[in-house]
């Protein structure tokens, strides 16, 4: 299943099946238009949205219900996780990050501050946090987001971060549209210089998508940096 999001607030979840065209499963609307983030709960029934007015809104795929709870001030969601036991993290760019403990219940959200943040990456366990900052400075946060480590890259774009397992930080360098891997001490494992300019990063299973601007998008091993295609 796929979820998109227009900015009109328009929120769709489609059913791909090889060979055929997509299926809507749901069509909503975010009560709040414009950016936002998209996570699905584990199992896969409920989908949920951070909006940059602080409300969380999630929604079943059974019956379309809505259940929303508001975690905080204003600004924009820069990443929306769900761990295994339905607990919804979310990053902001104002530095606040925010979690509700199973958002479908009555529950009050915690909620801790950083500096401004411009991009933010949870691992796959939720265990480590990634955030970046303004001047190419990105650091890693434990599940307590007490600071293990830090780095910087000379640049002046925003960086985008993601994860591959809970092992490797990937950080995609705009400017000098470099790709470089980290471990979890903070040690590079690989660097790729990309021809475009990177836009996005997904990581599913062992293999890196790569978002570029007016182009295909970019596919790479994780593991070891290695293009596997480009098209």
């Amino acid at each position: 299943m796929l979820a998109t999001l227009s900015l009109d607030g328009r929120i769709a979840v489609w059913q791909l099946r090889s060979g055929a065209q997509p299926e809507a499963l749901l069509a909503v609307r975010s009560p709040t238009p414009g950016p936002a983030s998209l996570a699905w709960l584990p199992g896969g029934g409920y989908l949920a949205c951070a909006a940059a007015d602080g409300v969380v809104s999630v929604w079943s795929l059974d019956n379309g219900v809505r259940h929303a709870q508001v975690l905080g001030r204003p600004s924009t969601c820069v990443a929306l996780h769900a761990a295994h036991d339905d607990v919804l993290h979310a990053a902001y760019e104002d530095g606040s990050v925010r979690r509700t403990s199973r958002l479908l219940q009555p529950g009050r959200p915690t909620a801790q501050q950083f500096a401004p943040i411009t991009a933010a990456a949870w691992s796959p366990t939720g265990q480590k946090l990634a955030v970046a900052h303004h001047g190419g400075f990105f650091e890693v946060h434990d599940d307590d987001l007490y600071v293990r480590w830090t780095g910087q890259v000379v640049t002046t774009a925003p960086l985008v971060l993601a994860w591959h397992h809970d092992k490797t930080l990937i950080v995609a360098d705009r400017s000098s549209r470099t790709l470089t891997a980290f471990d979890t001490g903070g040690g590079e494992l690989w660097k790729l210089q990309l021809t475009p300019e990177p836009a996005a990063m997904s990581v599913a299973d062992d293999m890196l998508a790569v978002g570029c601007y007016n182009y295909a998008p970019i596919f790479v091993d994780p593991a070891t940096g290695a293009l596997l295609s480009s098209s």
